[in-house]
């Protein structure tokens, strides 16, 4: 791996282990519903220009409504909802290592549409990686009750969305440019989501790090990361590109303790550890296949 191809692994690690850091700061004051619209509000403010005058392409959102609709669903709108929604519940760091779930779902769901073979190490891989969550939740420091099961459940159907993304991704990404894809895509979640704006608390309410952190979600996480895991995909592949999940759920982990002053406990360490065993089981060349997996 190139110098700059390590330099852009590491920022879209980064950015996507920051974004649960920044959901736990903008959804206590804005809500799930809202901070799931702004998010691809803000990500087409960067995304849509970045197309149109730096890479001179089109959106092509007349043309390939169809495609764009289809990967909005299951790589924004779906996901952004189920994640916020978690956001209310789960610490930072719980929701970081539930991210590391996507690859796992995404052999799931390659399996079921794209019928590449589900052996051995993914079924092992998947199975460890359920009883690293269950680990966490059962064992980590915030009570097991009905609204952290429910919070728990919200957020592994978040990540199966996004493991599902990859599958959509891939089977349109030959009719439509990939950047072109991201631009219609949060543009549609940016209007299906726009009635969450009869939700907008008064300006008294809202604090700058909470603003700060949803414009932050939105234009670094869901827009700015787009950029480097395109060019990744390009430059180093598909799979060698889907490492940076290794790096999420520790990073994760490691921003909600610094940041936000969250416990970690022994049963969160081990949890986290079966969640990286299981994702090397699934992203080794012997478990990959050649797909794209979006995780934010």
């Amino acid at each position: 791996m190139t110098q700059s191809a390590a330099a852009r692994w590491l920022l879209l690690a980064t950015l996507w282990s920051l974004q649960y850091i920044f959901m736990r700061v903008a959804v206590p004051v804005f809500g799930a519903p809202l901070v799931a619209e702004c998010r691809g509000l803000f990500a087409s403010l960067f995304i849509v220009p970045w197309v149109l005058f730096v890479l001179h392409d089109t959106v092509r959102l007349r043309a390939s409504w169809r495609d764009h609709l289809a990967v909005s669903l299951v790589n924004n709108v779906l996901p952004f909802i189920c994640f916020a929604y978690a956001a209310t519940v789960l610490p930072a760091s719980y929701l970081a290592v539930m991210n590391g779930m996507v690859p796992l779902w995404a052999a799931v769901t390659s399996t079921l549409f794209l019928k590449e073979p589900f052996g051995a190490r993914r079924v092992a891989g998947f199975v460890l990686g359920l009883a690293g969550v269950a680990l966490i939740v059962n064992l980590g420091p915030i009570p097991l009750d009905l609204r952290t099961l429910l919070g728990t459940l919200v957020a592994m159907v978040g990540a199966f969305f996004w493991g599902w993304a990859g599958v959509v991704i891939r089977q349109r990404t030959g009719r439509v440019p990939p950047m072109s894809l991201a631009a219609g895509s949060v543009i549609f979640c940016a209007v299906i989501l726009s009635p969450t704006w009869a939700s907008v608390p008064p300006p008294s309410e809202w604090t700058p790090a909470s603003l700060g952190a949803l414009v932050a979600l939105g234009i670094l996480v869901s827009g700015v990361a787009y950029l480097p895991f395109f060019t990744l995909v390009r430059d180093i592949g598909p799979t060698r590109t889907l490492t940076v999940g290794l790096a999420v759920p520790a990073l994760g982990v490691v921003w909600g303790w610094l940041l936000l002053g969250e416990a970690v406990t022994a049963a969160m360490l081990a949890g986290a550890a079966l969640v990286l065993v299981a994702l090397v089981l699934v992203m080794s060349p012997a478990g990959v296949g050649k797909r794209t997996v979006r995780s934010a």
